[in-house]
């Protein structure tokens, strides 16, 4: 995904496996017979004969599905056909209105927007390979940070007649963009992400592999840009930054500069100012599983290699064992919440949050084939209590064919 044309593999992981993807569905496609609010669907990609096709499902009080996913549109342009077609993450912008899918074939990376009351698809923003980072809090409630990589042909839209990009603030409505300067091009963006109210923009940059890391703090219209801190040595790639409810604090990966993909990473926390860093534990890396912070700010999930002694994870995918951890910053204690011997699932990943603070919410499956897709399962952690081993139950059923969810 380097311009580069294109950087070692671990860091296309970095920033494409950013916000988590899978695999999808055989079914067939129809319009949404509702036009209930979007925020109380969970979206899915599927797997279907004649390429992907996006869906979505009731989401229940915990995030979990509460039905089957019902087709709405299929993706078109051939995406799907071919096994190495990936959609990398689904995010449903803050208004509700549009829904993010970054998807990556053959000849790049690109951006499906999926438009929820037309029930339509296009490209946003179009004749550009890129791919989206995050939305933005604020504004009109469909801007997202984009990440721009190159042109394709003459309608690709340029800034002052030029191809030099940073980073990108685009409307998903009409696919006009705002131009940041980062400081640097942006093949040599690793990821960027808004705080919580929308008034500053965390990111980080790379030149390349071996070179370590560097990490910004800028306003979101790019002014009052601050160098926070540089990194070097093996676990020096930082990335995978998830602010705190409060927007206080930050929590991050730092991931292995190495030409493994797949070696551990460590979970870190600093302050907004880049103060007060230290390392919490022990990560799965390369995946681009985000850590999750808990409504009340006080803990942190994430997903954890369980197997760092078979080497062969280190450079293949689906070699991956997982569970899932959480630390819990007021008692400085880290805890094993889920694993495999209690799903009998090899990933158990995507750890997300109860309202109260108190439930990990997760996804189990076995590794995706390319072909057929994945069979995920939702299931429940209770965090609070004993600290010996957590009870999980399943909260919903097993879907198959599944490529991504929202």
């Amino acid at each position: 995904m380097r311009r580069k044309i294109f950087i070692p593999f671990v860091l296309l992981c970095i920033v494409t496996v950013i916000a988590g993807g899978l695999t999808a569905w055989k079914l067939l496609w129809q319009a949404p017979t509702s036009t209930s609010s979007a925020n109380a669907y969970i979206y899915y990609t599927l797997k279907d004969p004649h390429g992907f096709v996006l869906a979505r499902a009731p989401k229940g009080p915990d995030g979990q599905p509460t039905s089957k996913p019902q087709p709405l549109v299929p993706l078109g342009d051939n995406f799907g056909l071919v096994s190495s077609d990936m959609v990398l993450s689904l995010q449903l912008s803050p208004d509700g209105n549009y829904l993010a899918i970054d998807g990556n074939r053959d000849h790049g990376e690109q951006v499906w927007m999926y438009a929820v009351q037309a029930n339509t698809v296009s490209f946003k923003p179009n004749a550009v390979m890129g791919n989206f980072l995050r939305w933005q809090p604020g504004g009109n409630g469909h801007t997202f940070l984009y990440r721009p990589m190159l042109p394709l042909g003459p309608d690709a839209p340029l800034d002052g007649g030029s191809w030099n990009p940073g980073l990108w603030m685009v409307d998903a409505a009409t696919g006009a963009h705002v131009n940041i300067d980062i400081g640097t091009v942006s093949s040599n963006l690793i990821d960027a992400v808004p705080s919580p109210d929308g008034s500053r923009i965390v990111y980080s940059t790379t030149d390349g592999l071996g070179q370590g890391s560097d990490t910004y703090m800028m306003h979101s219209d790019g002014s009052a840009r601050t160098h926070l801190f540089a990194t070097t040595g093996l676990e020096s790639v930082a990335g995978l930054f998830a602010w705190s409810p409060d927007g206080k604090s930050i929590a991050y990966e730092r991931l292995a500069d190495s030409p493994a993909p797949f070696l551990s990473a460590g979970l870190w926390t600093m302050d907004s100012s880049g103060a007060r860093q230290q390392r919490l534990a022990d990560v799965d890396g390369g995946h681009g599983y985000l850590p999750s912070w808990s409504p009340d700010g006080q803990k942190l999930a994430f997903v954890v290699r369980t197997n760092t002694g078979d080497h062969r994870a280190d450079k293949l995918y689906q070699a991956l064992q997982c569970g899932v951890g959480v630390f819990n910053l007021r008692t400085h204690q880290e805890r094993l919440v889920a694993t495999a011997a209690q799903t009998g699932q090899q990933w158990n990943i995507n750890p997300t949050w109860s309202a109260l603070s108190d439930r990990v919410i997760f996804t189990a499956l076995n590794p995706v084939n390319n072909v057929l897709g994945g069979t995920p399962r939702y299931w429940s952690a209770q965090v609070n209590g004993s600290d010996g081993e957590t009870q999980v139950v399943p909260i919903s059923p097993t879907f198959s064919h599944v490529v991504a969810w929202g």
